[in-house]
């Protein structure tokens, strides 16, 4: 019994140095695994962002031309740094229009989309060379615009399947960006990523 206890005892020793090792590996696995899953959580967020956004693009463009009127995507500033955007119809047969919204004449529908989240939303990164995603050098204008529709701010949908020229930039606030393009003559909308340190915009599915 003295014996086989001896024998046990460094078993037991050895086994506990294990375990305080396979600890230690765990921390520093953890520690350095820390940056990833932040990055991993701003990329989702930016995804979905993205997506709600795009989300409401097409059903902006169904609506017009299931309704025969002019359907737009309407931004706007949500306080200092934050944006929002709603779909509206035109009312009146002039377009959608600022003031026709103020009065009721151009009929809000659907629900309002807040973009202006600490983790992503609409804006475009500062202090970093940000591609032109035409391919033509850096991204120009006012780079805390990231709604580039006009003057504006409306992407209007026609029942003729044309649309507002558009651009629409999104940012994770940290390293990465997309952009939603809508073209004017298809109403088409695509989507182009771009990260820190990239040459150009890379398109990818929604």
């Amino acid at each position: 019994m003295t014996q086989d206890a001896g024998v046990r005892r460094p078993q037991a020793g050895r086994t506990l140095v294990e375990m305080l090792v396979a600890l230690s590996v765990m921390a520093m696995m953890a520690v350095a695994g820390a940056p990833t899953l932040d990055e991993a959580r701003r990329a989702a967020a930016l995804r979905g962002s993205t997506g709600r956004l795009w989300g409401m693009m097409v059903r902006c463009r169904a609506h017009a031309i299931m309704r025969q009127r002019a359907t737009a995507l309407v931004f706007e500033r949500d306080g200092s740094s934050g944006w929002r955007c709603f779909i509206a119809e035109d009312g009146d047969g002039d377009g959608l229009r600022r003031d026709d919204l103020a009065s009721g004449r151009d009929r809000v529908i659907g629900e309002v989309l807040e973009l202006g989240g600490a983790t992503a939303g609409l804006g475009i990164l500062h202090g970093v060379p940000v591609p032109d995603p035409d391919g033509s050098g850096r991204l120009g204008g006012d780079l805390d615009d990231p709604v580039r529709a006009g003057r504006g701010d409306i992407i209007t949908f026609t029942p003729g399947s044309t649309a507002t020229p558009s651009s629409v930039y999104l940012t994770d606030r940290h390293a990465r960006m997309r952009v939603l393009r809508v073209y004017g003559g298809t109403a088409r909308v695509n989507s182009l990523v771009w990260r820190a340190g990239w040459r150009k915009w890379r398109s990818v599915g929604m």
